[in-house]
C-alpha cells in the first residue's frame, strides 16, 4: 500500500479509518504501517502536533522509527511487559512498567487463575527486574528526563488487550506530559477503549471487532523483533538525526 486515504471515524477516544477496518491482513510489515501511521497521524493531530515519540519495545520500535520520520518529532523507546499465563508468552492478563507501576486484569488473575494479590505482586516484581534489564540493553540508560511541556506520542504495532499501552501512557504521564497519543496501525476494539479511558486520544489505522483479535494478522509480513533490531533502529536514529537528544545509544 503506497497512498493512505482515510475517511476519518471515531469511537469514543479512538480515532481511526474506516477504509482499513474491520479487515484484514492490510500492511506489508511494520516499516510500511508505520509510514502509513504517519501520514495518518499528521492528518488527524496536525503538522508539528507531537514533540517526542516512543516506541514500545520491541515490535513497536520499527514502527515508532518510521512515525519519527513522517512527524519530525524524536525517537526515544520504552520497554512495558506483559504479565503473562502460566502456559504462554504471547498473551498477558497485565504489564509492567520499569519504575514498578503495573495494571492487571483482576477477574482473570483472583478469580479464573485463583492468584491472590501477593502472588500477583510476586509476578510484578520478577517482570519489573526484566523490564530494568532490557531497559540498560537495549537502551544503553534506564534514566528517563522529565517530559514538562512535551506532547508525547506512544507507538505500538498492536493493541490487543491494552494493558501495555496502558501501563505506558501512564508512565510517560508520571514523567510530565503534557499530552500523551497513543498510536498503532491496528487494535481490538476493547484495547482500544480501554486505552482511551488514560491516553488523550488514540489513534489508530485498522479497528477490528470481535470476539477474535490477534496483532499478527494485520500483517502480511510478521516476526518477534530482536534485541539487535530495536538497538540497529535507535543507532540509525542517532545517524540520521532524529532521535531524541538524550539517547546515548
Amino acid at each position: 500500500m503506497s497512498e493512505l486515504s482515510c475517511r476519518i471515524e471515531q469511537l469514543n477516544g479512538c480515532i481511526y479509518c474506516s477504509e482499513l477496518s474491520e479487515r484484514a491482513p492490510v500492511f506489508h510489515d511494520r516499516l510500511e504501517a508505520g509510514r502509513l501511521l504517519g501520514s495518518f497521524i499528521k492528518q488527524v493531530l496536525g503538522p508539528n502536533s507531537i514533540d517526542v515519540v516512543f516506541g514500545l519495545a520491541a515490535g513497536g520500535v520499527p514502527v515508532a522509527f518510521e512515525v519519527s520520520r513522517a512527524t519530525g518529532a524524536c525517537l526515544d523507546i520504552i520497554v512495558v511487559k506483559k504479565i503473562t499465563f502460566p502456559w504462554t508468552t504471547e498473551a498477558g492478563f497485565g504489564a509492567v512498567a520499569i519504575d514498578g507501576s503495573f495494571e492487571y486484569d483482576e477477574k482473570i488473575a483472583h478469580d479464573y487463575l485463583g492468584y491472590d494479590y501477593e502472588a500477583v505482586k510476586a509476578l510484578v516484581d520478577s517482570v519489573r527486574k526484566y523490564v530494568f534489564e532490557r531497559t540498560l540493553r537495549l537502551r544503553g540508560d534506564a534514566l528517563y528526563p522529565r517530559l514538562e511541556k512535551q506532547r508525547v506520542l506512544l507507538v505500538d504495532d498492536g493493541i490487543a488487550t491494552g494493558y501495555t499501552m496502558v501501563v505506558g501512557v501512564k508512565f510517560l504521564r508520571r514523567l510530565g506530559a503534557e499530552q500523551v497519543v497513543a498510536a498503532a496501525p491496528t487494535a481490538s476494539v476493547d484495547g482500544a477503549m480501554r486505552v482511551s479511558r488514560v491516553a488523550d486520544q488514540v489513534v489508530v489505522l485498522n479497528l477490528r471487532g470481535g470476539a477474535y483479535y490477534a496483532v499478527a494478522d494485520a500483517y502480511v509480513e510478521w516476526h518477534d523483533v530482536c534485541d539487535d533490531e530495536v538497538m540497529g533502529y535507535l543507532e540509525k536514529a542517532v545517524r540520521e538525526g532524529i532521535a531524541c537528544t538524550w539517547v546515548s545509544r
